[in-house]
């Protein structure tokens, strides 16, 4: 939820980037537990964390949309962590950081306790061999993570278009006393005009595929 008073304008991450301009990434190295997230972001602001940003093409409507809001990706892929950055710079939004990284080594190691107004996690890789499933991003270790890091009311925003793995992200989400399922909706039968459709869910829609929007809400006290 945005605060009421805008926060200060972010500052710029203390590093110049190597081609001029700012360099929103923060290296896994220069990090120290726990993350000091006012610090990161140059003010004291909600945080949204973005799991699995790929090119940065969602972050950058929503970051221009809220500038109010910190906004931390993670992404593991260089590729993608550089176009994300090309894209955020050319806009200068400088209330987003990205980090190169595990989200799951990330979050345990470094997320400290009560930080996280909102997690956005779109379209994870839902892994579909067996062998396979202990790199999906929803597994039963996540769970912890979700309870220690979500501030009371915080938002859990999910959207996949693949709906066993829907499937999967509800039987374990559920299981979860913490949290409360507010929103179970499929975007490709009915839009929400206040949805931002990436090109991948234009294409997604297109050729098909289901679009299934979720929002859970931490609810325990």
């Amino acid at each position: 939820m945005e605060r009421l008073t805008e926060p200060p304008p972010c500052e710029p991450p203390p590093r110049p980037a190597e081609k001029g301009g700012w360099d929103l990434e923060i290296p896994l190295g220069d990090l120290k537990k726990p993350l000091d997230f006012t610090r990161l972001f140059g003010r004291e602001a909600p945080l949204a964390v973005e799991v699995g940003s790929g090119s940065g093409l969602f972050l950058t409507i929503e970051a221009a949309n809220r500038p109010g809001t910190n906004f931390l990706a993670i992404e593991r892929d260089g590729g993608e962590v550089r176009r994300a950055k090309d894209k955020w710079r050319r806009r200068n939004l400088l209330n987003v950081r990205i980090i190169r990284c595990d989200a799951h080594y990330l979050l345990e190691e470094f997320a400290p306790p009560r930080s996280v107004d909102e997690y956005i996690i779109l379209y994870s890789d839902p892994w579909p061999k067996k062998r396979h499933h202990k790199r999906r991003f929803f597994q039963p270790r996540l769970l912890p993570i979700l309870e220690r890091t979500l501030k009371p009311g915080a938002a859990v925003r999910i959207k996949t278009d693949v709906t066993a793995y829907y499937e999967v992200i509800r039987e374990l989400l559920d299981t979860a006393p913490f949290l409360t399922l507010e929103q179970d909706h499929r975007l490709d039968i009915e839009q929400d005009p206040e949805d931002i459709q990436t090109n991948y869910q234009r294409k997604a829609i297109e050729q098909g595929h289901p679009i299934h929007s979720l929002r859970y809400r931490h609810t325990a006290v």
